[in-house]
């Protein structure tokens, strides 16, 4: 079984980069089914995208998530009565304590036997004429219904499916009724998702008072506290980074130095010095960066599973705006600071070329881990904390004078930040651990051996 992680979408109307990764796998990559993960504390929108899915003809399961956090607030789901309703597997999940995942894979091994679904969106007169005329003259057994939604809404992508583009023109002459048709089409799929999500929930209401969550969202929301406590968080971070990755830099060092010891004794043929250089490079990559990028990534995981990380991303683009930058741009530059490889990677969930080339340029002003490491260890070492500090002040100038000119030339249009806000939970330290391994691999897979190399390459 081969899954595709597809980026955190709502629905594929939009023409977005992450909508267009997403509705190609789908339609192009052969796909033999998808898991539509929903929230089950926001159902209605989380269903949007699941009729969407189920328009296309594209078995589907639903993969109920955020269950606890749901009855917390006092919201029940009948999974059954949805299940009915849709005609597709609804099967409540946990990924921190892994419930529901084996019932889910279990599913999967069987989707190819799902009846294809019943359930259709049912449009207004109008535009179920319009639908039926164009899906006369769509090319092959394409999901022609959806294809024909598709055309409506004005996606170019799907007018190469039809035999005559003139269809377009006339199946619109029934639409004299409808002048924003797409606007029309996602009203009607929108109010289906409600009616079916207040079929299927009960919400039973809590007793008053304020909740812990929402008067911390009082501070790290709020207008001036919250980016005051993103720059607090950010300096807390930065010092851990220094102290604690200095602490455990000295003990790597003692262990690599005794360890490099027991081969300088040893002969000097060429063999033995390309041996020596090689680890000394791989040495200093283990004991002068691996801490720093380690310590990172570990406070990095540990924000994101706390909720925090997502609340500093909202407090850091009033800011980021005015560098012509995405609110979520603040993740590839904080990843920046502990690896340049993955954080060029997470450049990727950004929407536009512009903005992904705008952000990953900034990357060269940032020192990453093994760069601050360097530069405290070396810099402040000889020179003193004074002439290490000047030096991250240098980088912080010159990165805003290219910020702002780059977005003189390149201007990139502006758009709202829609972000998500996950409730604040007890991080899990067995999930935090394995996603700072996954972010950290890069570097221990690409980073180091580089500098082996550099090494044997210097001794030579």
């Amino acid at each position: 079984i081969t899954f595709v992680d597809t980026p955190g979408i709502y629905s594929i109307s939009d023409r977005s980069e992450e909508e267009k990764v997403t509705e190609k796998s789908l339609f192009e990559g052969n796909a033999d089914g998808a898991i539509i993960v929903a929230d089950a504390t926001s159902l209605e929108r989380s269903l949007y995208m699941a009729l969407q899915i189920l328009e296309a003809g594209v078995p589907a399961i639903i993969a109920l998530n955020f269950v606890e956090d749901a009855e917390r607030k006092g919201i029940k789901i009948d999974y059954g009565k949805l299940e009915k309703l849709l005609g597709i597997p609804v099967t409540p999940i946990n990924p921190l304590n892994k419930k529901g995942i084996n019932k889910i894979i279990d599913i999967v091994l069987k989707i190819k036997q799902i009846v294809k679904q019943k359930f259709e969106v049912r449009y207004d007169d109008d535009i179920e004429k319009s639908i039926n005329k164009i899906s006369t003259q769509i090319k092959g057994k394409p999901p022609k219904r959806f294809i024909s939604l598709r055309v409506l809404e004005e996606d170019e992508d799907f007018y190469g499916y039809l035999k005559d583009k003139k269809i377009i023109g006339k199946a619109k002459e029934n639409l004299k009724n409808h002048p924003k048709v797409a606007e029309d089409i996602s009203i009607t799929r929108y109010g289906t998702a409600s009616f079916i999500a207040k079929k299927v929930t009960q919400i039973t209401p809590l007793e008053k008072g304020k909740k812990i969550e929402e008067k911390l969202d009082k501070i790290f929301l709020h207008k001036l506290w919250g980016p005051f406590t993103t720059v607090l968080f950010l300096l807390i971070i930065f010092g851990i980074l220094l102290y604690l990755g200095n602490f455990m830099q000295g003990i790597l060092m003692s262990l690599t130095e005794n360890l490099l010891s027991s081969f300088t004794v040893t002969d000097q043929s060429i063999v033995n010095m390309i041996l020596v250089q090689g680890l000394t490079g791989l040495a200093a990559g283990v004991s002068i960066a691996l801490p720093y990028v380690f310590l990172f990534y570990l406070i990095l995981g540990l924000l994101e599973d706390v909720g925090l990380l997502s609340r500093f991303i909202v407090n850091a683009e009033r800011f980021l705006k005015k560098l012509g930058l995405p609110g979520k741009s603040f993740i590839p530059l904080i990843l920046g600071l502990g690896c340049t490889a993955p954080a060029c990677r997470a450049c990727r969930v950004l929407s536009s070329r512009k903005e992904q080339f705008h952000t990953a340029s900034l990357f060269a002003f940032m020192p990453c881990s093994s760069r601050i490491a360097i530069i405290m260890g070396i810099v402040g070492f000889y020179g003193g904390t004074k002439l290490a500090f000047s030096v991250f002040a240098t980088l912080l100038v010159a990165g805003l004078i290219w910020a702002f000119g780059i977005k003189k030339i390149i201007h990139i249009k502006s758009e709202p930040l829609l972000l998500e806000l996950p409730p604040y939970r007890k991080p899990l330290i067995k999930n935090v651990l394995a996603k700072s391994w996954i972010r950290m691999k890069d570097f221990v897979y690409i980073v180091i051996p580089l500098l082996a190399l550099g090494g044997i390459a210097y001794g030579i």
